[in-house]
């Protein structure tokens, strides 16, 4: 990241947002922390994500992201599918959107298909 940011300061920023009441500045800069590969980043992203879905549209707001290469939507995606949150529950679909949000890059997908 010459021209921006390192990842640890895109995280600090985003989390100062978040602290500071400003969600789509925080997102922003979770999201590009996230997706240069902050572990923690990305776990804060996926809580903020899970923590939205509640309905149907939220779902297929997670399955749009996701198709965009969003690989913290994928995980979230995932563990709604492990869950049965909002959809039903499907450890087949939970276990390929794992695969592919950990060969995008995803840490936390990486870690439970390691674990498993």
């Amino acid at each position: 990241m010459s021209d921006s940011l390192n990842l640890d300061e895109e995280f600090i920023l985003g989390a100062s947002a978040f602290k500071a009441g400003d969600a789509a500045a925080g997102a922003e800069h979770l999201r590009r922390a996230a997706f240069g590969g902050h572990a923690e980043a990305q776990n804060q992203l996926a809580r903020i994500y899970f923590a939205q879905v509640k309905t149907r549209r939220n779902i297929a707001d997670l399955e749009g992201a996701a198709m965009n290469g969003d690989h913290v939507a994928l995980f979230v995606l995932a563990m709604c599918f492990l869950e049965g949150r909002v959809i039903d529950k499907d450890t087949d679909k939970a276990l390929t959107a794992l695969r592919h949000a950990a060969d995008a890059g995803n840490l936390m997908a990486q870690g439970m298909l390691n674990a498993s």
